[in-house]
């Protein structure tokens, strides 16, 4: 049988391979190169420790509010009700009464009918009701409905104009009958905002 050379498959991981000659050749390796799977983590930063005294210090600060709010709440008098009122004496209950009264006239934007009738109506007669109870002999009431119109200007994005027209001015005037020197003058409105009901600024009765 004629010969022939056979080349063998080094095995692996072998130095040694075959020429076509059937010869050897020893070679080196080159060794696979080991790729780490795992990767590079950067060390947490470790979270500062609050020692105890900050602890203790927060503690303190929030319980210096709440017995501060606690003391607050508890120094404000009692409300005052018609049946523990004396002469003179401003009434909570009668005036809360005067404000419920008027949001249920829902909102009194200027020109509606809530701002310009109900409510005009509603002050006039509550106004008439103390001047029937009061002591004539020594105060004097008067109330007056005015109907103004007018325009002013706003000093306010470029200065600008506001115009009225057919406004509602409710005005009582109390006097004493004998000769006073002081006077005082107590302005505020009754209107609110569109779709608000709201609260009148300063119109309440509770005298």
């Amino acid at each position: 049988m004629p010969s022939t050379s056979v080349r063998r498959r080094p095995a692996l991981g072998s130095d040694v391979n075959f020429n076509a000659d059937g010869e050897k050749n020893a070679y080196h390796a080159t060794p696979f190169s080991t790729i780490s799977a795992v990767p590079n983590r950067q060390p947490r930063p470790s979270v500062p420790s609050v020692d105890e005294s900050a602890w203790l210090l927060i503690f303190s600060f929030f319980a210096v509010i709440l017995l501060y709010v606690h003391a607050a709440f508890h120094a404000v008098s009692p409300a005052v009700t018609v049946d523990n009122a004396t002469a003179g004496q401003f009434v909570e209950e009668r005036a809360r009464k005067t404000l419920n009264d008027m949001t249920a006239f829902g909102a009194r934007p200027v020109g509606s009918k809530a701002n310009e009738e109900l409510t005009v109506d509603y002050l006039v007669d509550a106004i008439t009701q103390i001047r029937g109870q009061m002591d004539k002999e020594r105060h004097s009431l008067d109330v007056d409905v005015q109907r103004v119109s007018g325009t002013f200007a706003i000093d306010f994005l470029g200065q600008f104009t506001s115009c009225y027209d057919n406004v509602n001015n409710v005005v009582a005037k109390l006097c004493p009958k004998h000769i006073a020197d002081d006077s005082l003058l107590v302005n505020c409105h009754y209107d609110t905002a569109v779709n608000v009901t709201g609260t009148c600024a300063g119109m309440i009765f509770g005298w």
